[in-house]
């Protein structure tokens, strides 16, 4: 059984990769991390999709529309390495009107939610064997993401 301390270790690993990814603006490396049946649901917004590529799309979208973006102060809970709940900050400057925001080109929007990850082994081997290597930490993919975010304040950058 592998010992909660290394199930914290891997969850941090994990999200540390996904922020990277995201605040860099790159699309497939924050990819990498799905799997190609993932699910992801942006609840406040009734955005629902699945597969690979219509995530891929989204997410290309939105990075194009805000391509300046940090995740500030998260927090996550979780206790296994299938299921993790991460509490975020996010604020991003955008580069287009985004009139669902009622933001012009050059303002910052600030966000504040929480996203759920429900991950899947798909590495080597049957199971994860526990290891903290670069090649078992990218064996775990997102199966599912649900992002529960609101504007909490907008305004000139």
């Amino acid at each position: 059984m592998t010992s909660s301390a290394i199930i914290q270790d891997l969850i941090a690993a994990r999200l540390d990769r996904v922020r990277e990814a995201s605040e860099k603006r790159d699309v497939d490396a924050l990819m990498r991390w799905y799997s190609k049946d993932a699910r992801f649901s942006h609840v406040f917004n009734n955005i629902s999709l699945q597969g690979w590529d219509a995530i891929h799309d989204f997410y290309a979208a939105g990075y194009k529309a805000m391509p300046t973006f940090k995740i500030l102060d998260p927090k996550t809970t979780g206790f296994t390495p299938e299921f993790v709940a991460c509490e975020m900050k996010c604020e991003g400057i955008t580069a287009v009107d985004l009139p669902q925001a009622q933001l012009q080109a050059g303002e910052t929007l600030r966000l504040t939610g929480v996203t759920l990850f429900w991950w899947k082994w798909e590495g080597p081997g049957e199971n994860w064997d526990g290891s903290l290597s670069e090649e078992a930490v990218r064996g775990w993919k997102i199966i599912e993401e649900r992002a529960y975010f609101t504007e909490s304040k907008a305004n000139s950058g």
